[in-house]
């Protein structure tokens, strides 16, 4: 490819993809030089000599890997780095933000400025920390997919960007082993009025893998839900007061799931001890991630050994593909049987019809959409591919014993 038309297509796509997202947008070259610009915002965080030295920081992550990566500095910045690569020539980065989600209180602030031990120019690092553009990083991970596609016409997994760029510390990596359950044999619970909404923890009641990240994050990025104050002295201590009822409501959904209440309890415990070593907020919030994505997948696992590899495989399916037109017989192709025996097992292992069984799942997406999107339900229908409004409100009803336009009320009202 021509490197000068490779330059001229990066420039568009970023000018463009920046009016429509109203993201930062910045392209270091390999000589660690800025080339492009694409926001109104002149301001760099004030540690940095020179706004090409703090891009420099941001950017000069490992580039070997043509996929976008994200990362949170220690003064909240969040931000995406894409590697500009032409038959594996490296040409630079761009970079999406910083951004800032949700907007920090001028006390938080304070308080992270002055454990960070910041002497000099407190009131320059104030004025860019609460200047920085507040937008979730679920927005800014989708932009970054959308410019990447742009530029090198590959469509990216959003569950596969998520699994590449979270859960990198060791302990996380490794886990908590189930030998280390067993040892543990003292329970405790914690009788603490819940504090997040306790909606998205029926993913973990589910097992539902495919999606607890996703609506997980999307949750704390929700700019209309207010966490409650749980310490008055420490944010540090606020925020592990909130992970810890987030670990005790995570342990009752799992147990409702099915894991055994013994394992779950001490599964708690082991994490609410684990919690407490950490020591910065950006370590409470990964390591959050994972307490809930483990509990979902103990769930889920616990769940699978109750069908057979055909159901199983048609539930993974059903879930893939929930925004596309399903029928019984692409999905007996797609487990390579006969569509009346699929239907038949379906219904004798998970006790439902598939035709029902699918419908009860595009309905809980359209739930999650109406909770975590601004999309009108007229979108919903067209998006989950029922044929018509009406349709959709009658099978919603069905499930729900609410219209859409009914629970859509009742969750604003709430």
């Amino acid at each position: 490819m021509n490197h000068k038309l490779k330059w001229d297509n990066v420039k568009v796509s970023c000018k463009l993809i920046n009016e429509v997202a109203n993201i930062p947008i910045y392209v270091m070259n390999k000589e660690r030089k800025l080339v492009l610009e694409f926001t109104s915002d002149k301001s760099y965080n004030p540690l940095y000599p020179s706004k090409e030295d703090f891009l420099y920081h941001l950017s000069k992550f490992d580039n070997t890997e043509l996929i976008p990566k994200i990362h949170r500095t220690d003064w909240l910045e969040n931000f995406v780095v894409i590697p500009l690569t032409d038959d594996r020539e490296f040409y630079g980065n761009i970079i999406l933000g910083p951004t800032v989600f949700p907007q920090p209180t001028r006390s938080s602030l304070q308080e992270l400025i002055e454990s960070n031990g910041i002497k000099k120019s407190q009131k320059a690092m104030m004025e860019y920390l609460q200047s920085l553009r507040t937008g979730s990083s679920w927005k800014l991970i989708h932009t970054s997919m959308l410019l990447f596609y742009i530029i090198y016409n590959k469509k990216l997994d959003f569950k596969g960007i998520i699994k590449n760029n979270y859960f990198t510390d060791k302990v996380l990596k490794e886990g908590i082993s189930d030998k280390s359950i067993a040892e543990i044999r003292e329970n405790s619970t914690f009788h603490q009025d819940p504090i997040h909404e306790k909606q998205i923890y029926q993913y973990i009641t589910d097992g539902n893998t495919e999606e607890i990240s996703l609506y997980w994050k999307a949750f704390h990025q929700n700019t209309d839900f207010k966490f409650g104050k749980l310490a008055k002295t420490s944010e540090l201590r606020n925020q592990k007061n909130q992970k810890i009822a987030a670990i005790t409501l995570a342990t009752r959904a799992a147990i409702e799931g099915g894991l055994h209440s013994e394992v779950a309890y001490t599964l708690g415990d082991i994490y609410i001890q684990e919690l407490e070593l950490l020591q910065n907020i950006k370590d409470l919030e990964s390591f959050i991630e994972h307490v809930i994505y483990d509990f979902t997948q103990r769930v889920d696992k616990n769940r699978n050994m109750k069908y057979s590899k055909i159901v199983r495989d048609c539930q993974n399916y059903i879930f893939k593909h929930i925004y596309e037109d399903l029928t019984l017989t692409k999905l007996a192709h797609h487990v390579s049987v006969n569509p009346k025996y699929l239907s038949n097992l379906f219904k004798k292992e998970v006790n439902i019809s598939i035709t029902n069984y699918i419908q009860k799942v595009k309905i809980d997406e359209a739930k999650k959409l109406m909770s975590f999107s601004n999309y009108s339900l007229l979108e919903i229908h067209a998006l989950l591919n029922f044929t018509d409004q009406s349709y959709f409100t009658k099978v919603f009803k069905k499930h729900t014993g609410l219209t859409p336009k009914q629970y859509r009320n009742r969750k604003i009202e709430n």
